[in-house]
């Protein structure tokens, strides 16, 4: 059987403008005082020759014949709908030729997956989770932890400086949802319930399949509740938790349904 690699072609554009990204300082005197500017420059052939090794090299690791590469838009996000302030406190600054190599791949034959609105991420999900897009066995290919809430087989790069390969089952997928729910994710910019920490929600939620989601939520609603938030509070951090599944998305009008259990 075929096996298709669902690479997070973010994550993959960035690291590879990283690697070939070079700079050096310039210094201009002016008044007897220095002025320190950055220079930066990359070659393009370099960042070519690293992106094609970058992808063989994913696709050995996950032992798949097959790719697809996902990336965000660029123009617009549900999220930022949901919640404004959604990586807002992001510091908006790509290396050189992020953007070069986002076309380079668009134009040189690869499988690209970009929806409006959407997230990498939430493309990721989708295709993972969908029976119908990509036919027979898939792994998600990601640096990102939080795909730990997509049921999914993923192979996880870095950890630690090595690469992970874990299945994740739609229990455990749906705990860490749940989990990070509570938590939240300053990071991404939303707040979680305020006073819950990572020992705190894994006391609320139990062991992964201990309970199911309908009980989860339950108890996280409580605990927003508990805390002084409202069960919108607990919805709207939901809602920026989630990475989009097939079921959350309506193919036919290319909208995000957003969750609601």
């Amino acid at each position: 059987m075929t096996r298709t690699v669902i690479i997070d072609g973010d994550v993959l554009v960035y690291k590879v403008a990283e690697a070939v990204a070079e700079s050096f300082e310039l210094t201009t005197e002016e008044d007897d005082e220095f002025i320190y500017r950055n220079i930066g420059w990359a070659n393009k052939a370099e960042a070519t020759r690293t992106a094609e090794k970058m992808i063989d090299d994913i696709c050995t690791a996950c032992k798949a014949q097959d790719l697809v590469i996902c990336l965000s838009d660029m123009n617009g996000n549900f999220r930022k709908q949901v919640n404004p302030e959604y990586k807002a406190n992001r510091k908006n600054i790509k290396p050189i030729l992020y953007n070069w190599l986002r076309e380079y791949l668009k134009q040189t034959g690869y499988k690209i997956y970009e929806k409006p609105n959407l997230e990498a991420d939430d493309v990721i999900g989708i295709l993972a989770t969908s029976d119908k897009i990509i036919k027979g066995d898939k792994v998600v290919w990601s640096l990102d932890k939080d795909f730990k809430t997509i049921p999914c087989k993923f192979h996880r790069a870095g950890v630690n400086g090595k690469d992970k390969s874990e299945v994740i089952t739609e229990e455990a997928a749906d705990w860490w949802f749940m989990y990070q729910t509570l938590i939240g994710d300053k990071v991404d910019g939303y707040e979680g319930c305020k006073g819950i920490g990572d020992v705190t929600a894994r006391k609320i939620l139990g062991e992964i399949g201990e309970k199911s989601l309908e009980e989860m939520w339950e108890l996280v609603k409580n605990t927003f509740k508990e805390k002084g938030f409202t069960e919108e509070d607990a919805l709207r951090n939901a809602r920026m938790a989630r990475i989009l599944r097939a079921e959350d998305y309506d193919f036919k009008k290319k909208e995000v349904k957003l969750w609601n259990l």
